[in-house]
């Protein structure tokens, strides 16, 4: 028999011609093979699967939420960054080398940070002497704290009755600070202090001695510290000084402040 003969015989709509029909036509009632199914990400009618990302852009908001990251990771180091800052004031830190120049030092601490040079104590104790700034043996007139930093062009605010707030926020804008404060006070502890006590730093003033201040230390509530350069005792890097003694030695100058360097309103 031929194959021709063999569909000869079948009639249209018999279950053998059923065989026969288009096999992309799914009949309805039979159940759907899952492995089968079509994609939901190509079908606009179908249930997203929640775990289909389907967002065009999701590649680009992971590159922002990367980016973010890093900004924050910048943010981190430029805090950490500010800091460390008072680190540079302790490094430019050096003793000063007779007991009327702390004024002197003071000033060259702020100008070897805001000039980016190496002055010498000497070199500026000359300047200052030819400018009547300074008298060996008498030191520096508190009216001409300051004077040295402006020779050099750094700009200098002098001010009175200034506070702690006041400090902190020059220090946070950038600024550097020289504080007039009696010796006694902050050094009453320290068995070197009488000779520095006893020195006419600043002379006809309640205050005797400059120091410049770097920082502050609230980490014991109870205990907050000020942090100096204090030129006038051999581990004046970096010392912490009790706030209140701090205030007690400042007022005996009127709290008397030279802010140096550079935030605009200096």
């Amino acid at each position: 028999m031929s194959f021709e003969d063999s569909y000869d015989d079948l009639e249209p709509g018999t279950e053998e011609t059923s065989a026969f029909e288009d096999p992309l036509l799914q009949d309805p009632d039979l159940e759907t093979d899952p492995y089968l199914e079509t994609d939901p990400t190509l079908d606009p009618d179908a249930d997203l699967d929640p775990d289909v990302d389907l967002d065009p852009d999701a590649d680009l908001d992971a590159e922002t939420d990367a980016d973010t990251e890093t900004d924050a990771d910048t943010e981190t180091d430029a805090d950490a960054a500010d800091l460390d800052a008072s680190q540079e004031d302790i490094d430019l830190w050096h003793e000063q080398e007779a007991p009327d120049t702390c004024a002197i030092a003071g000033q060259e601490f702020l100008l070897d940070r805001f000039t980016d040079g190496e002055h010498s104590e000497e070199e500026l104790v000359a300047v200052a002497e030819a400018n009547g700034w300074y008298r060996p043996g008498g030191g520096t007139p508190i009216e001409d704290v300051g004077n040295l930093l402006e020779y050099y062009d750094v700009p200098v605010e002098r001010t009175e009755g200034d506070t702690l707030d006041d400090l902190e926020s020059s220090l946070s804008d950038g600024d550097g600070v020289l504080v007039a404060v009696d010796s006694s006070e902050i050094l009453s502890d320290d068995p070197d202090s009488e000779a520095l006590a006893d020195a006419q730093g600043i002379p006809g003033q309640g205050a005797d001695h400059v120091v410049q201040v770097i920082g502050f230390d609230r980490s014991d509530p109870d205990d907050p510290q000020v942090i100096l350069n204090d030129p006038g005792r051999p581990d004046g890097a970096g010392l912490e000084v009790p706030e209140a003694d701090f205030l007690t030695a400042w007022e005996d100058s009127g709290r008397f402040t030279v802010t140096a360097g550079g935030s605009g309103d200096v």
